[in-house]
């Protein structure tokens, strides 16, 4: 008997609904629903090439982003290439499907919710209990401008829109990777600030004291960085505000707005 199987976490938006090949346009409006022949992608398909070749996260940490083992992963990945390179190489029509069981899409996105597209980069708290939020800090009051230097982490949880609990954890910083980061550092700049040799495994371990939160908030960081968190499962913010206090009350109202463009 076959296992069931595992629901798989969609969390890209998919705007498409269709590739079709390039002809002319006569030619396009009789065959686009008779004559082409549809390969469909499925959300699960859709959502590991994402994470593989657009986000180009290693496997391991695709896989556990969507829930699911990187053997799995692994399977889906391939059949999802096949798909792709025989609909470009033998003028087939892709189709993209929506999100259906056994796959779980994440909330509405804000454009949706909120009829504006302006507001599709504020982050949408969950509800639910216990939801923690890290913010990276070298005074426990102020949200440092530099994941890579902070010193500390301030990390909430909130209860029913309130926060219940406030703690500082330790965190590692560059200084603890002296002689690693001096080495690398301005090696990969050509993909951006933190993708230089070995930056993956101090961002790994900057990030092991807080895989419990589910979100993180800092002043800035390198792009690599934003990376790495997000492949940790933990969802990034980039914040324009100072103040531990006023983000997180942003946060709870909805209105904290993530600005990936002052990655660096």
């Amino acid at each position: 008997m076959p296992r069931p199987c595992c629901v798989r976490r969609i969390v890209s938006e998919i705007r498409a609904c269709s590739i079709l090949p390039f002809m002319e346009d006569a030619q396009l409006a009789q065959e686009l629903f008779a004559g082409t022949e549809l390969i469909a992608l499925e959300p699960d398909e859709v959502e590991a090439l994402r994470l593989a070749d657009l986000e180009g996260l290693y496997q391991e940490q695709a896989a556990r982003m969507m829930g699911i083992s990187r053997q799995t992963f692994g399977r889906i990945l391939e059949r999802t290439r096949k798909k792709v390179a025989d609909a470009l190489l033998n003028g087939k029509a892709l189709k993209i499907e929506r999100a259906k069981a056994p796959c779980l899409e994440r909330p509405p996105f804000a454009e949706d919710r909120d009829g504006a597209a302006g507001l599709s980069n504020s982050i949408q708290p969950q509800e639910g209990k216990n939801m923690k939020i890290a913010f990276i800090s070298d005074d426990g009051k102020t949200i440092s401008r530099h994941f890579g230097r902070a010193a500390y982490y301030v990390v909430l949880t909130i209860d029913d829109g309130k926060v219940v609990q406030r703690e500082q954890r330790p965190k590692l910083s560059h200084g603890h990777f002296a002689g690693q980061h001096e080495e690398h550092h301005g090696h990969g700049a050509e993909a951006g600030h933190g993708f230089e040799p070995g930056a993956q495994e101090r961002h790994a371990g900057m990030v092991q004291p807080i895989l419990d939160c589910k979100t993180l908030v800092a002043g800035g960081m390198g792009a690599g960085a934003y990376a790495s968190i997000q492949g940790a499962g933990i969802e990034p913010i980039v914040t324009d505000m100072q103040l531990i206090d006023d983000a997180v009350a942003s946060y709870i109202a909805g209105t904290l707005a993530d600005h990936p463009e002052y990655l660096h």
